[in-house]
């Protein structure tokens, strides 16, 4: 059965004064240095610079970081609260290159205190060093790890941004094809979905986005796939079909070059009765959740996040209001 997708714009049509400055501090930062040559050396430059500019993350004394062993690889479990019964698995973004759950930590803590939950995230593998499945290898025995603690899969929410939405939809499709059972929900930051870069936005959005170009983003595409069917559901997610999924929330930004993959996860999802739902913010940047700590209108996501968190399985589908408070103003998303 047919769900209709949900989709909302929130924020004012004029950007504020943070929200400009962040725009434009990312565009000196970012985007004009991701000019470096798709290659593995090319890659392996852009990753140690960006780990050189993010050495200096900070980590508030509230926030328990506990390291563990999975198949090998580094994770942690974030917490910021006492109440930590429940979970979320997330996978971080960095374009399947780079980053680590460290680097990615100004959006994790903020979702283990909105939530009341520890969040466990993993450094998988990644390119150049590493090929697909390997990331989404890594993605598996997370979830494998998780249940082995004893957390039931209703208490298990998959997050991530980018690369790392894709991972964790790409993940969903293992665990159904598997048999797994399937965690509660999904929470998805601008998902890289399709890494055959055929939304329109990837075109249209190229000049707006203020860290990625389009035709460099399809370049990168084609180097992750390359010998691969770009359109497997566990490359491309958003080829899957999503008959079974759980729930979902998914967040973009409305300047940015992803923003179809958003709409195309939702709209796809829903036609296959998927409780899906879309919530675009204005002139906010690709992950804008990340950037909480200086664009105040970011932090309006986590009690988003919240609310649909806490739904569970206790109630229907799309019972629950999506909108912040008061300033938010909802429309329809235009591209």
């Amino acid at each position: 059965m047919s769900t209709k997708a949900s989709e909302k714009v929130i924020g004012p049509r004029i950007p504020d004064l943070r929200t400009v400055l962040l725009d434009l501090s990312l565009r000196l930062r970012v985007k004009r240095n991701v000019g470096h040559l798709v290659s593995d050396a090319g890659l392996r430059k852009s990753a140690a610079a960006f780990r050189e500019s993010a050495k200096n993350t900070h980590t508030p004394p509230f926030v328990g970081v506990t390291r563990v062993d999975i198949a090998g690889r580094t994770a942690e479990w974030v917490t910021a609260t006492d109440e930590t019964d429940k979970a979320i698995l997330y996978f971080h973004g960095g374009g399947f290159f780079f980053s680590s759950p460290k680097d990615h930590r100004p959006l994790i803590w903020r979702l283990a205190r909105a939530t009341s939950r520890r969040v466990l995230a993993i450094d998988y593998r990644k390119a150049p060093d590493h090929v697909f499945p390997a990331w989404l290898d890594d993605a598996f025995a997370t979830y494998q790890h998780a249940l082995a603690e004893g957390i039931a899969p209703e208490d298990i929410v998959l997050s991530g941004d980018s690369a790392g939405g894709n991972i964790a939809l790409a993940l969903t499709h293992r665990l159904r094809r598997e048999g797994v059972p399937l965690p509660d929900s999904l929470v998805l930051f601008s998902p890289w979905a399709d890494l055959t870069c055929s939304g329109k936005t990837y075109g249209t959005k190229s000049r707006r986005d203020a860290m990625f170009k389009g035709p460099a983003t399809r370049e990168l595409g084609r180097y992750l796939t390359r010998g691969r069917d770009p359109r497997d559901p566990e490359i491309s997610p958003v080829h899957a079909d999503f008959t079974g999924f759980p729930r979902m929330l998914v967040f973009a930004g409305s300047t940015e070059i992803f923003l179809d993959d958003a709409r195309a996860v939702v709209r796809k999802a829903a036609a296959a009765g998927v409780d899906a739902r879309l919530v675009v913010y204005r002139h906010m940047p690709h992950i804008f959740p990340m950037f909480a700590g200086v664009a105040p209108r970011a932090k309006e996501a986590f009690p988003i996040v919240k609310a649909f968190v806490d739904e569970g399985r206790r109630t229907s589908p799309r019972e629950a209001d999506v909108s912040p408070k008061r300033s938010a103003v909802a429309s329809p998303v235009r591209a």
